[in-house]
Formats: C-alpha cells, sequence, structure tokens
C-alpha cells in the first residue's frame, strides 16, 4: 500500500497522541501507529521494525526526550525522520535541528504537522528507493562480470579493432595467461593469415548492416593462439558497451563439457591460496552485497578487521613460509567461530576480515572476545619451534545509516588500530570521534592544506645519495619530497599522500617535484657535475594523458638531458595499474629517459613484470634488509633477486643499509648501488663524497 505509513510517537498524554494520528490520517495516508513509552521500549520497538516517521514531543520533564530517541535510532542502526512536538513558542527549532530532528512542529498546529509528515514520509520514501536502486546496480554489475568471467564460452570485446577486454576462456583458447597480454591488441591477429581477407569483408559488410539492428552475426574462421597453432571457430559479432561506449561482442561458444575445470577455476577466483579463506576481491563482493541490503532496512551486519599482534616478530623468527602456516592457523580459528552466512577472508598479509550478523555491540564483544582468546591460547608447531600470539580487532556496525564499503573498511581499520595501540589483544568497537571526518571530508581537507602548503612554499625537496659499490663515475640522488605543517614541522607522507593519491593531489605534487628537481639539476650541471636523480611518480601521473609531453617540454625547456632523469614508481603502484604503466614506461623510454622499480622483489614472480614493464633499475624492497647480518632467508633472497636481475641486465639497488656489515654482505652479493642512512640521511644539500666509496 503506497500510502502506508508506519508511525512511532512518544507522547505521553494519549489524547494528543490520538489527535495526531487524526490529523495525519486526513492528509490522506494509512497509519499504522505505535507508542513507545521509555527507552527501552522504544529500542524494542525500534528493533522489530523501521518505522516511516517518528513524532517526538518536548515535555519540559520528559521520561523519553529528543536527544534520547535520535541517540536510540542510530544505536539501532535505523534511518527515519523524527519531527519534534513543541508545546510552545519558545522552543527553539535549532536547537531540533542539531540534535538531529527533521523538523520541529507546535503542538497547535495541525495543518504544518500535516504538510511536514507528507514532506518527511516521501523524503524516506526516496531514501528507500535510492538504497534499493544502488544496490540493484551494484548487484546486476556484479552478476554481469561474474557471468562473462564464468562464462565456459570465450568472450571479447572490441572496439575500432582492438580488444578492450577478454574472459578467462578466452584467454586460454587464444593461450594467453595476462589479460594486459591481448588488450589493445588487434582482432586480425587473431586470424590465420589466409582468412584474413575473409574476416576483413564480413566487417566490412557487418558496419554497414542496417541501423538498429542488434542482431549478432557470425562467421566461421581459422584463428591462431600465441603459440600460432591454428584451430577453425564459430565468431559471433553482436553491438554492445561498456561503459556507455559502443562496441562488440565477440563469442565464440564453448565445444567441450569444462564443468569440472570451471568449478576449479571458480574456487580459486575466490580463495587465498595461503589460508584457504576467501580473498579480498570476493570478501568486496559480498560486502558491497551486504551494504545494499543493511541500506534498504533488510538486516544489519557487522564488519570486522582482526590482526595478528607483532606479526613481523613471528616472520622474523620462523621466516615468510613458516608465518604462513600460523595464519593458517589463525584462519582455521576464525571459521571455527563465525556461522555458516558469516564470510571470513585474508585480506592483506597478516590481516583477515570478517563479515558477521553479530551486529548489536554487545553480541559482537562477546563474539569477538571468544574469538580472541582462542586465539591466544593457539599453539602453533613450526620446525620444532611452538609459536604463539594474540591478536587485535576493530569492529563497525552495518545499518541503514552506513555508509559506501570504502568509508566502512576504514571505519574498522581505525578501531583495529585502537585496540593494537592498547596493548593487542583485544577488540575495539568503532564510535566516531566528536569532529572525526569521513574519507571524503577528509580528503578535502588535505586538498586544501596541500594547496596552501605550495602556495606558501611549505614544500621542499631533499636528495639522499645512491651509491656505487663498484666505483662507477657520476653522483646519483633519490630526490625526496617532504610536506611542512604551519608550524614548520614535517608531515609524515602517510598522513596525506593517502587523500592525495585518492584525488588529483597527487599528480599535482608528482609534477611540482619534477619541475623543481629539474632547477636543481640544472644548476648542478652548471658546476660540470655529472648528476643523476631519481625522481618518484603516484598513480595519478599514469591516469594523466598529458604527464608525458610536460615531461618533454620540461626537459627541452631546461636542455637537460633525459639521460640524467630515472622515473621511479612502486612495484604495487604499477601492477594495480599495468596498461598505464605500460605506455608511460614505454612512453620515458622513447625520450630516453630511464625507469625504476622501487620496492620490488616482494610478489610470489616478480620477474614476470618485466615482460610487460622494462625497468633499467629494480630496488629491493626494504624489509629484505631487516637484520640482514643474521638472516639467512634476507640474504639468499637478495642474491636471487640479484642474480636474476643481472640475468636480465638490469641494476639493483639495496636501500635502507643502516650499518657496514650489511654493507659487506650486499657487496658480496653483487648488488650495484646502496642507499641508506648508513651513507648519509636525506639532506637538502648536493653534497655527498661519491670518491669516498672507491
Amino acid at each position: 500500500m503506497e500510502n502506508l505509513l508506519r508511525l512511532l510517537i512518544i507522547e505521553r498524554d494519549l489524547n494528543d497522541a490520538e489527535m495526531m494520528i487524526s490529523t495525519i490520517k486526513s492528509a490522506g495516508f494509512a497509519v499504522r501507529p505505535e507508542r513507545a513509552e521509555d527507552q527501552d521500549d522504544l529500542l524494542e520497538k525500534l528493533q522489530k521494525h523501521a518505522p516511516d516517521v517518528v513524532l517526538c514531543t518536548l515535555d519540559s520533564e520528559p521520561e523519553l526526550g529528543l536527544e534520547q530517541v535520535m541517540s536510540g535510532i542510530r544505536d539501532m542502526g535505523r534511518h527515519v525522520p523524527v519531527i519534534a512536538i513543541a508545546n510552545d513558542a519558545n522552543q527553539d527549532v535549532v536547537d531540533c535541528l542539531a540534535l538531529g530532528a527533521h523538523d520541529m512542529v507546535r503542538k497547535d498546529r495541525p495543518d504544518h504537522l500535516k504538510l511536514v509528515v507528507t514532506r518527511a514520509a516521501e523524503a524516506q520514501r526516496h531514501w528507500r528507493q535510492l538504497k534499493t536502486q544502488e544496490s540493484s546496480l551494484r548487484e546486476a554489475e556484479r552478476r554481469c562480470k561474474n557471468l562473462l568471467d564464468s562464462s565456459r564460452d570465450a568472450i571479447a570485446y572490441v572496439h575500432d579493432g582492438m580488444h578492450i577486454y577478454a574472459n578467462q576462456s578466452y584467454l586460454e583458447l587464444f593461450a594467453y595467461t595476462d589479460p594486459d597480454d591481448l588488450e589493445g591488441m588487434p582482432i586480425m591477429d587473431m586470424v590465420a593469415k589466409e582468412d584474413q581477407g575473409t574476416l576483413k569483408e564480413f566487417l566490412r559488410n557487418y558496419d554497414h548492416a542496417p541501423e538498429g539492428n542488434e542482431s549478432g552475426q557470425s562467421v566461421q574462421i581459422k584463428l591462431k593462439n600465441s603459440a600460432g597453432e591454428s584451430f577453425t571457430a564459430q565468431m559471433e559479432f553482436t553491438p554492445a558497451s561498456i561503459d556507455g561506449e559502443p562496441c562488440t561482442q565477440i563469442l565464440i561458444r564453448s565445444q567441450a563439457n569444462t564443468k569440472e575445470l570451471e568449478q576449479q577455476i571458480n574456487y580459486l577466483a575466490q580463495r587465498d591460496l595461503v589460508t584457504g579463506l576467501y580473498n579480498r576481491q570476493y570478501f568486496m563482493e559480498r560486502l558491497e552485497s551486504a551494504l545494499g541490503q543493511a541500506t534498504q532496512g533488510k538486516g544489519n551486519a557487522a564488519l570486522v578487521e582482526l590482526q595478528i599482534d607483532k606479526f613481523q616478530e613471528i616472520r622474523d623468527q620462523v621466516g615468510v613460509a613458516g608465518s604462513d602456516l600460523v595464519l593458517g592457523d589463525v584462519g582455521k580459528i576464525l571459521e571455527k567461530h563465525c556461522g555458516q552466512n558469516d564470510v571470513v577472508a585474508r585480506f592483506d598479509g597478516e590481516a583477515f576480515a570478517i563479515l558477521t550478523s553479530h551486529w548489536e555491540t554487545a553480541d559482537a564483544e562477546a563474539f569477538l572476545k571468544a574469538m580472541l582468546k582462542d586465539i591466544a591460547a593457539l599453539i602453533c608447531e613450526v620446525d620444532s619451534r611452538s609459536i604463539t600470539c594474540t591478536a587485535s580487532a576493530g569492529v563497525t556496525q552495518i545499518d541503514e545509516n552506513a555508509p559506501s564499503a570504502n568509508e566502512l573498511l576504514s571505519r574498522a581499520a581505525k578501531a583495529c588500530e585502537e585496540a593494537r595501540k592498547a596493548g593487542g589483544n583485544q577488540a575495539v568497537s568503532y564510535k566516531p570521534k566528536e569532529g572525526e571526518m569521513t574519507q571524503r571530508q577528509l580528503d578535502e581537507s588535505w586538498i586544501a592544506r596541500i594547496t596552501e602548503a605550495i602556495g606558501k612554499h611549505r614544500v621542499r625537496l631533499l636528495y639522499q645519495p645512491v651509491v656505487s659499490l663498484h666505483g662507477e663515475s657520476g653522483e646519483r640522488y633519490e630526490v625526496l619530497m617532504r610536506l611542512l605543517g604551519e608550524d614548520g614541522q614535517e608531515i609524515p607522507a602517510s598522513e596525506f599522500m593517502p587523500s592525495a593519491e585518492r584525488t588529483d593531489m597527487a599528480k599535482v605534487l608528482d609534477r611540482w617535484v619534477i619541475s623543481h628537481a629539474l632547477d636543481q639539476l640544472v644548476e648542478q650541471r652548471k658546476k660540470g657535475k655529472e648528476t643523476t636523480f631519481f625522481i618518484k611518480l603516484t598513480a595519478g601521473s599514469l591516469q594523466e594523458p598529458g604527464m608525458l609531453p610536460w615531461i618533454v617540454e620540461q626537459l627541452k625547456e631546461r636542455r637537460i638531458p633525459a639521460e640524467c632523469v630515472v622515473f621511479e614508481m612502486k612495484e604495487t603502484t604499477v601492477v594495480n595499474h599495468l596498461k598505464p604503466a605500460k605506455e608511460f614506461v614505454r612512453g620515458l623510454k622513447g625520450l630516453h629517459c630511464r625507469f625504476a622499480l622501487d620496492d620490488f622483489g616482494t610478489g610470489l614472480n616478480p620477474f614476470q613484470l618485466l615482460q610487460h614493464v622494462p625497468a633499467d633499475y629494480l630496488k629491493i624492497d626494504s624489509s629484505f634488509m631487516d637484520r640482514l647480518s643474521s638472516s639467512e632467508e634476507n640474504q639468499e633472497s637478495i642474491r636471487q633477486l640479484t642474480d636474476g636481475a643481472h640475468g636480465q641486465n638490469k641494476l639493483v639497488i639495496a636501500q635502507h643499509v643502516e650499518d657496514a656489515t650489511g654493507l659487506s654482505i650486499l657487496w658480496g652479493i653483487g648488488v650495484n648501488y646502496i642507499q641508506g642512512n648508513f651513507l648519509q640521511a636525506p639532506s637538502e644539500k648536493l653534497e655527498y663524497d661519491f670518491t669516498s666509496m672507491s
């Protein structure tokens, strides 16, 4: 019934309550009223179902005041407009709005009450429709992607004859392993030479098909895979679109029964291989689904982030392989405590994520307390060593008022960090602190602060030497950027860079650093010094089409040889933005600039990345330098990375060198360059004596 109105009234006088109900009925609503007498009664009624509108009378000595009502609605995870009913003209509407009320109406103005209730009910209806549509859109997009990815039929999308998407079956049919290897490849390259004319003729007729003809057309043709092997297939072409842009769908129907293989692929696509738990990608899909349910009032949930305390110490004791066994044992405890409908995932490193129905505060705390107790009692046997550990957890509610999935993850992470800083082995429920900003507000704040810092010259460059272990000539420095607060103190990059990288500020900072670094490089060359700068770039620069032409102009303007500049990106940035990174590095090589991969070596097969992004320098991840003199595992890892790099004519840089012992080990392994505070901390001056290492 469209005009049905579930009404919850907080009013001591039954006659006044009946008068309000009668007034609202006269506005054309079929009213289903309930009355709450105290806080417990309010919470009980809110838990049963979500009202459409709440009326709360402002009594001088209330058993249930407006502030308590608003607090109760928040605690129960409901989204509902509250209309304050004033007994006299002295009560201030601003005070009511400040507490979160939708509006305030005087009790002696029933005509006003009808209008405000009608508006509030309409707003609530639109809010619920919006949440339903958002959820439906997310679910439709997820289902479409899953259908394409899991289809046994080979499916690809092409635009202007180039591949822009291919599902797993299509990749396997043509013997490719990486979607990026196929992306941008002309469809004609997949056709045997003798049949290319046939396909061209077919496509010419297909392009000139009558407008509005949306049916598929097919052609039987001989194709070839990446190994050059030929096979015949029926290709079906159908008009389609991706992100609103027109394209063509290619379908090659499967001829084999691959049900068992499909099940294996689906399992691997959803699972973390170390723990057997769900992986991050699948968890995010389930989180979006739970968010959609909750925002429509169809059931609340809770999001938990759980991290093993002091995990680095465990890894130092038993190595990477041994620490993986600890992760697996902890994962089994999480699964044991979670219900059938809960979702447990290994999220990242030593962090786990849980989506659970234990959403009420007391229930969630009891649920996590029992889980953390079992983790603390766990004894892991690793290579005849008994390893114990504890964990910290943060939990946040997913209810009708829940923000985006990313903001929920941010809240759970904040609560988990709070538990960890308090000593670990405990759980903390997220409670927004007074004045705490959402991620969006935080980003907007940092945009303003960074812009102001640039305008007021509170951004500066530091330089740290990169020194050859084998007596090569020339000077090399890594360029580091520092942001200063109004008090002149350095702001850690971990505070502002996440916001900068989520917005356009990262590429603004990149341009500032490049411009000022090149000015300094000009000064060095005037002094007759052969100086090379390593300059960091963020993902924002990869996604800006104008960055490469701008770099060209900056080099030309200053008449600096491009070989003097090495642009540097983190391995994770390149992996997460592989296609634009490939194009960007190709452009850099065209300018004769060189490229370095930072934090290299932590992936399962790091050298596979070099097939796509031909780096000149590999900067070994700093985690391999931890306790280098006593860790044979780290020494062996660096040796393998160095040998592999030299086998591909790449130069290796070891970062974070902190003592002379590590220096001699790295020299013996064959590392080309070193960098770290043992040589010199970052400085505003370029005065390092490079002859001291000769």
